[in-house]
């Protein structure tokens, strides 16, 4: 359970990353909202799988699904563009998350 809270958690990373994307002063609410809401979220989520797995451990899987996914969207969503030394940087923080994970014992 404490690796699904933290896979949620990272979601709700990316989805409240993407949505800072979208304020514009503080003209438009829905993406203070949304950013907030998420946050929140992925902040409980979190201290929650930190209860079970180690802080360093859930802290570092964490950052790194929000890394890669706030970029996977940054690819697809707005078409920008990585150089190949960021692509391969990125697949070494994906290398990161898999092996804590296939390490840890919770």
């Amino acid at each position: 359970m404490a690796w699904f809270l933290l896979v949620i958690a990272g979601i709700e990373e990316i989805i409240a990353a993407i949505a800072m994307k979208y304020i514009d002063g503080t003209r438009k609410k829905w993406p203070i909202i949304v950013m907030t809401v998420g946050f929140g979220l992925s902040f409980y989520c979190l201290s929650q799988a930190m209860i079970v797995l180690p802080a360093g451990v859930a802290y570092a899987v964490w950052t790194g699904i929000g890394s890669i996914g706030v970029s996977a969207v940054g690819l697809i969503w707005f078409k920008e563009r990585f150089q190949l030394s960021q692509v391969i940087s990125l697949c070494l923080i994906l290398a990161g998350v898999i092996g804590l994970r296939l390490t840890s014992s919770s």
